[in-house]
């Protein structure tokens, strides 16, 4: 099978980076790897929200520096464990039975969630196919695991303003070995080479992104830290991770439909009357959306450039 062209010009910058499959060119088999994702994008997204009730909004004072407070369940207001190395709680009682592991009451998730994520997951075999998925397999379970975890921040987000340590920082780990595996064994997997040894320059990119993109966010933390969470500084490292795997002008473009989106957002609540230019605004899942829409669309930055 032919390798399919992108959707955009950039969507497979990188050796051995997977293409992103145009609509007219998907087959009986991507239409089954996009269904058989959606079902298990819909599993996902329903252990997920029953995690969202364990977070509570933390907003202290100005003379306040207490710590944001951990997983909690909001009913025993006991805490929940998380592992260390893996953003989901220890145990299956609040994943599998949506349940607080010490008071076994039900935990009320949002509705919404599950859906959202099974969407996420279909798209991305859709933008992948099955021949992309089969070159890059630990590049398609880097980007089910920054969907996965990208639609359960921005629901914590949405709900409490938070973007918490069990989820993003936890997240570094997994996130950080599947991405730098799948940019190692590209060449392994490059049809128009064929194999080809392993390239430790592949991880530039990567990496690159993750430094930048959290550079960037640190300094307009510093700069202005009323106008940017902390939060969004953790989030920024793991955005630009897997947005430079398809190099830095997918960074660039990822990081600009953020603003642009939040730009947006803010300025219709304002002509509606439903907010001021004092309003904060979730910023994560802004984050969170214009890096999917690059991973899965492409990058628009090859038609500039």
């Amino acid at each position: 099978m032919p390798a399919l062209p992108a959707l955009l010009p950039g969507a497979a910058a990188l050796p051995g980076a997977a293409p992103a499959v145009p609509l007219t060119g998907l087959g009986p088999a991507d239409l089954l790897l996009a269904a058989a994702l959606a079902a298990l994008g819909a599993v996902a997204g329903a252990a997920g929200a029953r995690v969202v009730p364990l977070f509570a909004r933390h907003d202290p004072g100005p003379a306040d520096d207490t710590p944001p407070p951990p997983p909690t369940c909001p009913h025993c207001a006991r805490p929940v464990p998380f592992h260390r190395l893996l953003p989901v709680p220890r145990g299956g009682a609040v994943a599998l039975r949506g349940r607080c592991p010490s008071c076994a009451a039900r935990l009320a998730a949002p509705p919404g969630l599950s859906a959202a994520t099974a969407v996420l997951f279909a798209a991305a075999g859709l933008s992948l196919g099955v021949e992309g998925a089969a070159r890059a397999p630990l590049w398609l379970a880097a980007l089910l695991l920054f969907a996965a975890l990208g639609a359960l921040l921005s629901a914590v987000d949405i709900r409490v303003h938070r973007l918490p340590n069990a989820l993003v920082l936890a997240a570094y780990p997994a996130a950080v070995a599947l991405v730098a595996g799948a940019a190692l064994l590209a060449p392994l997997t490059d049809p128009a080479a064929g194999p080809g040894p392993l390239d430790p320059a592949g991880l530039v990119g990567p990496l690159g992104g993750m430094a930048a993109l959290s550079a960037f966010y640190w300094l307009l933390w510093f700069v202005h830290p009323a106008g940017m969470g902390w939060g969004d500084v953790k989030l920024a490292g793991l955005v630009g991770l897997h947005l430079g795997w398809l190099g830095f002008g997918a960074v660039f473009s990822g990081t600009f439909v953020a603003f642009l989106g939040s730009a947006a957002y803010g300025l219709a609540l304002i002509l509606l009357g439903r907010a001021t230019r004092r309003t904060q605004i979730p910023f994560g899942p802004f984050m969170i959306g214009g890096a999917l829409a690059v991973l899965l669309v492409g990058d628009p930055s090859g038609l500039l450039f």
